[in-house]
C-alpha cells in the first residue's frame, strides 16, 4: 500500500473483456423516462425484448378472425343501403342521416337514437271519444235568468245584449243567494263555469234595488280584488258591458304599471265599482285622500277572485292590511237600507285546499260554501268534455315536438274552407319568461313582416315559411300569428297582446293564433275559442295545472290540451294528476302521432344549403330543421343570448316545484346535454355557466383558491374589529 498522498497506478487490459464491461456514455436528460430508457438501450447496443403476451396468441387469433368476419359483414350492409339510397335519390347521396353531424368544425349530437320506443307503464283509456260526453260546466237547459228575480233592465240586458239565456250550475245556486242573504260566500266551481258573473250579477242586481237616485257621487260600494293585472282587466271589461243597461254606475280599475295621476281623477270624479290588484289598491288606501270619503258610508261587498293565487303570489300581508283598513271605517247602513248591514265578504276558487283555505280563515267569517258539483271531487276535476293528452318526449326533441303539433294543428285549421273557417287559438304554457321569448323567436322570426299592433309581441307566419311545413307551396296568405305574454313585459304592452289575442278583426278572422306565455294567463282568464292548451313545461303545483287546461273547454264548449313529460321520474307525475281526471288521458307517441304526421312528405331546406325539392324521411326532416335553428344560433348572437338565458331560467324554474313534487321533477334527474339541445345550444352545460367567467392564460395566477367557511368567519371578524376601532376616526 502506498504512504498517504501517494497513487497506486493499475495497468488493466480490457481488450479480452469488453463484452462483460459496459462503455462509459454520455447522461440522457430530458423527455419522458420510457424514451430515454430505449435510446440509452440503444446506445448500449441492446435490443427490446419482446413484450409480455398477457392473453394466449390463438386466442387472440380466433378473436381477431371473429371481429374482422363481423365488420366485413356490417361493412357490406352500409354499403348496399348507401348504393340502394343513391339509385332512388338518382345518383345523389344523402349525409343528412350520418351521425355524429360534423358542422362548422364542430361535432353536433345528433337528434335522435338507434332506440326511439318509450315504454310507459300509463295506456290510452275510455277519454277518446268525446262525443258521448256531456260537457260539465255547460249552461242548463232546464233553467233560465228569468227564474232568478233580476230587475228587469239587467235581465233584459243580459238576455239580449250578452247573449245568455242560462245559467250554469254556480251561477243558479250563488245569484238568488246574495241577492237574499247578507252572510259571507265561498264560491267553489270548476274553471270556466262562469263565477265572475256568479258574484257580478247579484251585486248589480242589488244595488239597482236602492231607492232613490243612484250615480257614481253614491260612493263605492264594491270592491273586487284579482291576484293579476290581466284578470282584474278582464272582471272590469265584463263589469263595464254588464252596467251599460245602468250607465250612472261607474266602475273603476287600479292596476299596477297604470299612471296613478289618471287612477286619482277617477277616484276624485266618483265610482261605485273597484276592481284592481292588492297593491295598487293598497296604495290607494294609503296615499289617496279622497278613497276614505268613498268608502266611509257605502262599501258592502268585498269579492277575492282565484283566492288560492292571491295567497301563492304573497299577498297575505297585503290583504291582512287592506282588512284592517276597510274595518277601521265604520259604515253608515241608514243610507242605503237595501243593501247588507255589514261588509259581505266573497271567496271564488276552483280550488278548497291550499291557499284559498287560508284566505278564507283570514277574510270570511260564518260563511257558506256553494259548490257547484255534488262532491269535491267533481268540482276540482278537469271538466268532463275537454280530452287531456300526454307526451313522453325526449328532452332532445321537446323543440322540435312542439313544431310538429303545432304543424299538425294548423294543418286540421287548413282543412276547412276559407269561408266556413273560424279563428282558431292556442296557448302554449312555459315555465318563465326567457323561456317564452326564446320560443317565441323560434317560431315566428323567420318572416320579419310584423303586424304593427303591439310592436315585437305579435307577428305573422306567411305560408311560404318553412318553419311550419304545413304552409309550405300554398298561396302568400298569413295563416299563423304568434303572440308571447309574460309579467316582465310592460302593461300595456301585455293588455295590447291580450286584447289582440282575444278579438276577432279583420287581421285576426280565421287565422291561428299562438301565444307563448307563462302563468300569467293560467288565471281566470276568458279568452274565446282557445281550442287547445300545451304545457310544454310541467305547472309548478297541481291547481296550476288545473287552471291552466282551464283555458280551453269553458262554458260547455270542447277542448283539449297536450301535457310533455320527459320519460323517467316525471311520467310517475301522472299518478298525481290522476285524481283531477277521472275519465283519464289519451297517450301520445311523439314520433308515430306527432313528427310523422307533421314531417313525413315535407319540403324542409337547409338555411345554409343549395335551394332543392328533395323529399326526404321524416326524421331527415325534423333534424334539418332543428338544424336550421342550431345554424341560426351560431350566426346571430342575440337570439343565441336568447336560448342561452332561456335555458339557464328553465333550469332555474325547474328547481322551484314543491317539495312534495320534488320526487317527480328533480335536477339530479336531468340530462343537462340533453336539455340544452332542445334550446338549439351546442356547448355543454358547464362550459355555457363559465362562458362569462372564462379567464386569458396570462390572468389564471389571479385566481384565487376558494374561501372557506372558518377563513371567511375570520375575515368578516377582523372587517367589524377595525370599523369599531376606526369609528371615532375622523
Amino acid at each position: 500500500m502506498a504512504e498517504d498522498g501517494d497513487l497506486m497506478l493499475m495497468n488493466i487490459d480490457i481488450a479480452d473483456y469488453g463484452d462483460q464491461i459496459e462503455p462509459e456514455t454520455a447522461k440522457i436528460t430530458g423527455g419522458r423516462w420510457k424514451d430515454r430508457r430505449k435510446i440509452k438501450k440503444m446506445i448500449n447496443g441492446k435490443k427490446e425484448g419482446p413484450k409480455r403476451a398477457s392473453v394466449d396468441e390463438g386466442i387472440v387469433a380466433e378473436a381477431k378472425k371473429v371481429l374482422d368476419f363481423d365488420f366485413g359483414r356490417k361493412r357490406a350492409k352500409i354499403d348496399e343501403k348507401t348504393s340502394t339510397k343513391t339509385q332512388q335519390n338518382g345518383g345523389k347521396t344523402s349525409t343528412e342521416n350520418e351521425r355524429p353531424v360534423t358542422l362548422n368544425k364542430q361535432i353536433v349530437s345528433s337528434l335522435f337514437t338507434s332506440r326511439r320506443e318509450i315504454t310507459t307503464n300509463f295506456d290510452d283509456n275510455k277519454h277518446s271519444n268525446q262525443d258521448s260526453i256531456d260537457p260539465s260546466n255547460a249552461p242548463l237547459q232546464q233553467d233560465s235568468f228569468s227564474a232568478m228575480d233580476i230587475p228587469e233592465p239587467l235581465l233584459t240586458h243580459i238576455t239580449d245584449s250578452m247573449k245568455l239565456e242560462k245559467p250554469t250550475r254556480i251561477q243558479k245556486m250563488s245569484i238568488p243567494t246574495l241577492m237574499s242573504k247578507d252572510n259571507d260566500l265561498f264560491l267553489h266551481a270548476q274553471t270556466g263555469s262562469g263565477k265572475t258573473l256568479a258574484f257580478l250579477v247579484p251585486i248589480v242586481a242589488r244595488i239597482l234595488r236602492i231607492e232613490g237616485r243612484k250615480d257614481r257621487k253614491s260612493g263605492c260600494m264594491a270592491m273586487i280584488i284579482a291576484p293579476t293585472r290581466e284578470l282584474a282587466s278582464q272582471i272590469y271589461s265584463v263589469l263595464c258591458h254588464l252596467t251599460r243597461c245602468c250607465h250612472y254606475l261607474v266602475p273603476c280599475l287600479l292596476i299596477g304599471g297604470e299612471r296613478k295621476k289618471s287612477e286619482k281623477a277617477r277616484l276624485r270624479k266618483g265610482c261605485n265599482f273597484i276592481v284592481g290588484t292588492p297593491g295598487r289598491i293598497l296604495d290607494h288606501l294609503k296615499n289617496t285622500q279622497v278613497i276614505k270619503e268613498q268608502f266611509a258610508s257605502s262599501l258592502r261587498y268585498l269579492v277575492f277572485d282565484e283566492g288560492d293565487k292571491l295567497m301563492e303570489l304573497g299577498f297575505e300581508e297585503t290583504i291582512n292590511e287592506i282588512l284592517q283598513f276597510l274595518y277601521s271605517i265604520k259604515l253608515d247602513t241608514s243610507n242605503f237600507p237595501n243593501l247588507p248591514s255589514r261588509l259581505v265578504h266573497v271567496l271564488c276558487s276552483a280550488t278548497l285546499k291550499g291557499g284559498a283555505n287560508k284566505l278564507g280563515k283570514l277574510a270570511l267569517k260564518n260563511y257558506q260554501l256553494i259548490s257547484s258539483g255534488q262532491k269535491q271531487q267533481e268540482v276540482n276535476s278537469v271538466p268532463d268534455q275537454l280530452v287531456q293528452m300526454v307526451a313522453i318526449v325526449p328532452p332532445k326533441l321537446r323543440l322540435v315536438t312542439l313544431a310538429g303539433f303545432l304543424n299538425n294543428v294548423t294543418a286540421s285549421h287548413l282543412q276547412a274552407t276559407d269561408g266556413n273557417r273560424k279563428t282558431m287559438r292556442t296557448i302554449v304554457f312555459l315555465s318563465c319568461s326567457d323561456s317564452v321569448d326564446f320560443h317565441y323567436e323560434v317560431f315566428s322570426s323567420s318572416d320579419e313582416n310584423h303586424t304593427g299592433l303591439v310592436g315585437d309581441t305579435v307577428r305573422m307566419l306567411n305560408r311560404n315559411n318553412t318553419i311550419l311545413p304545413c304552409l309550405k307551396n300554398a298561396e302568400e296568405k298569413p295563416e299563423v300569428i304568434f303572440y308571447k305574454l309574460h309579467g316582465s313585459l310592460s302593461q300595456q304592452t301585455r293588455t295590447a297582446t291580450l286584447h289582440n289575442f282575444a278579438s276577432d278583426s279583420e287581421t285576426t278572422r280565421g287565422k291561428h293564433l299562438v301565444m307563448f306565455c307563462t302563468d300569467v294567463a293560467s288565471r281566470g282568464l276568458d279568452l274565446p275559442s282557445v281550442s287547445t292548451v300545451i304545457e310544454l313545461d310541467p305547472p309548478f303545483t297541481v291547481e296550476d295545472h288545473l287552471h291552466r287546461i282551464g283555458r280551453s273547454a269553458r262554458a260547455g264548449v270542447r277542448g283539449e290540451a297536450l301535457l310533455f313529460l320527459l320519460p323517467g321520474e316525471e311520467e310517475q307525475y301522472l299518478e298525481r294528476i290522476k285524481p283531477f281526471h277521472p275519465l283519464g288521458w289519451k297517450m301520445l307517441k311523439f314520433d308515430q302521432d306527432i313528427l310523422i304526421p307533421a314531417f313525413k312528405g315535407a319540403v324542409i331546406k337547409r338555411s345554409d344549403g343549395p335551394a332543392t325539392d328533395e323529399v326526404t324521411d321524416w326524421d331527415s326532416n325534423a333534424t334539418t330543421w332543428h338544424l336550421n335553428v342550431e345554424r341560426r344560433v351560431l350566426e346571430d348572437t342575440p337570439f343565441k343570448e336568447a336560448a342561452a338565458k332561456g335555458y339557464t331560467s328553465h333550469i332555474k324554474a325547474y328547481a322551484t316545484h314543491l317539495s312534495q313534487e320534488k320526487k317527480y321533477f328533480s335536477l339530479k334527474n336531468l340530462h343537462l346535454g340533453h336539455l340544452a339541445k332542445s334550446f338549439a345550444l351546442r356547448e355543454r352545460p358547464k362550459a355555457l355557466g363559465a362562458a362569462g367567467t372564462k379567464r386569458k392564460p396570462d390572468q389564471t395566477s389571479d385566481i384565487k383558491p376558494k374561501e372557506t367557511a372558518k377563513a371567511k368567519m375570520m375575515r368578516m371578524a377582523r372587517n367589524a374589529l377595525d370599523q369599531g376601532s376606526s369609528e371615532f376616526n375622523y
